[in-house]
């Protein structure tokens, strides 16, 4: 009797090692060379877009990040469109570089709007 228990308790565990090592099998072969984490910033370290300033003031005129420019600095001589050689990044589709009083504006082309603002830039 003892030996059939035994016999009994052996095929107990090898049934569940087997169940074991198909489940770690069905799994998948793990991360890939181009499916790696490469240790980037955890949730809490990246940087909203919206952390930079949010205003200025020149001869009288606001300028407030997610209004528009005043009409007065909407024209052409305020443009940049050299924006590379000022070091400035590509605007987006449908946005454009101005610059005023040393200051540079993203400002979405159709409505205006300045979506971002860089104080006190570089002009070379």
């Amino acid at each position: 009797m003892k030996l059939f228990a035994n016999w009994k308790t052996l095929s107990l565990l090898s049934l569940s090692a087997l169940m074991v090592s198909q489940s770690v099998l069905a799994d998948g072969p793990g991360r890939g060379p181009d499916d790696r984490y490469d240790g980037g910033p955890s949730h809490g370290e990246y940087r909203r877009h919206d952390d930079g300033p949010r205003h200025f003031s020149y001869r009288g005129h606001d300028f407030d990040r997610g209004r528009p420019v005043p009409d007065d600095f909407r024209g052409p001589d305020y443009r940049v469109d050299d924006w590379r050689n000022r070091g400035l990044p590509s605007p987006p589709h449908g946005q454009h570089w101005a610059y005023v009083d040393g200051n540079y504006l993203l400002v979405a082309a159709t409505t205006g709007i300045i979506t971002s603002i860089i104080l006190n830039g570089m002009h070379p």
